[in-house]
C-alpha cells in the first residue's frame, strides 16, 4: 500500500480573532484528522495587514508548518528580514526579483516525508506582477524527485485565473488552492490527473464582517467614496479550512474535504 499524508490548508488568518480561532481548535483539529503537515495564508495576521516577529512566532508554535503571503506581504515592514532569514515564510514567486525573500519552500513532515508549498499572486485586479504562470513553470523544472507533495497557494482576486492555475498544474501538483478573497468556495475537486483544487479556501476569522473588516467603516468607504480606517473584527473567529490526503508515491490527492468549525465566543 501506499503511503498517504493528511495537509491542512487554512485560509487567510484575519487578526485576533483568526488568531484565537486556531489557538482554541488547531491542535484537536490535529489530532482528529491526524494531520501531518499545515500550511496557512498569513497576509493578514496582523490586524488584517501584513505580520509581526512575534505573531509568526505564535502561529508557528500552534503547528503551522509554512505560512504563506499576498498582497499585504510587506505592510508591515519589520518582517523583511525574517522573511530573508526563514525558510517557513514564503512570498509570491511572482513577485518583483527584487523583492526579499522566497517563493517556494521545501518543508519535512515529522515522518520525514518532503512538502513543496509555492505561493502566487494573479494578476487581474492584483497589481502588476510578473505571470504566475510561467514563474510555477520554472519552480516545478527546480523541484526534486523526492518530494511527496506538492501545493501551490494562487493568491488572486479573479476566480478564473485560480481556475486556470488548476487545469495548468494538474497532474503535476497535489493541491491548487486559492486565497485573498476572504469567501470559501464550494468547489473543492479533484482533477482528472490527480490534483485537488479548490478556488478559495476562505477566511479564518470573524464572519460577523465585511471580509474581516468592522462593517460600519468598510461600508463607509463604499457609500461615501471617502478614506476611513479600517478595524478587524477582534471576536467571534470561524476556521474555515481544506483537508488533502495525498499519495506519497505518485503526489496524487486522494480526497479532499472542507472543514468549517465556527466561532466559540461572540
Amino acid at each position: 500500500m501506499p503511503e498517504v499524508i493528511s495537509i491542512l490548508v487554512i485560509g487567510d488568518i484575519v487578526g485576533r480573532a483568526g488568531r484565537r480561532a486556531l489557538k482554541d481548535h488547531l491542535p484537536r483539529l490535529i489530532d482528529r484528522h491526524a494531520v501531518d503537515f499545515v500550511v496557512a495564508n498569513g497576509e493578514n495576521l496582523a490586524a488584517g495587514f501584513g505580520m509581526t516577529d512575534k505573531i509568526v512566532d505564535e502561529i508557528l508554535n500552534m503547528g503551522i508548518d509554512v505560512l504563506t503571503n499576498g498582497n499585504h506581504c510587506w505592510d508591515k515592514r519589520d518582517i523583511i528580514p525574517r522573511m530573508e532569514e526563514d525558510d517557513r515564510l514564503i512570498r509570491p514567486q511572482n513577485f518583483s526579483a527584487e523583492a526579499p525573500g522566497r517563493g517556494w519552500t521545501i518543508q519535512q513532515t515529522a515522518a520525514g516525508h518532503k512538502v513543496a508549498v509555492i505561493n502566487l499572486i494573479g494578476q487581474v485586479f492584483m497589481g502588476p506582477w510578473d505571470s504566475p504562470f510561467a514563474a510555477v513553470e520554472r519552480v516545478l523544472e527546480e523541484i526534486p524527485e523526492d518530494v511527496a507533495a506538492i501545493l501551490v497557494d494562487m493568491h488572486g482576486e479573479a476566480s478564473s485565473e485560480k481556475v486556470g492555475m488548476g487545469w495548468l498544474l494538474d497532474g503535476r501538483a497535489s493541491f491548487v488552492f486559492g486565497t485573498h478573497t476572504h469567501i470559501p468556495t464550494c468547489d473543492e475537486t479533484i482533477l482528472p490527473g490527480g490534483t485537488a483544487y479548490q478556488t478559495d479556501v476562505g477566511m479564518t476569522g470573524s464572519y460577523q464582517s465585511i471580509i474581516g473588516m468592522q462593517v460600519e467603516g468598510a461600508l463607509y468607504r463604499m457609500i461615501q467614496k471617502m478614506p476611513r480606517r479600517f478595524e478587524p473584527v477582534e471576536r467571534g473567529g470561524s476556521i474555515f479550512a481544506t483537508l488533502v490526503q495525498v499519495q506519497t508515491d505518485n503526489r496524487r490527492a486522494i480526497s479532499i474535504k472542507r472543514i468549517h468549525v465556527p466561532p466559540s465566543e461572540k
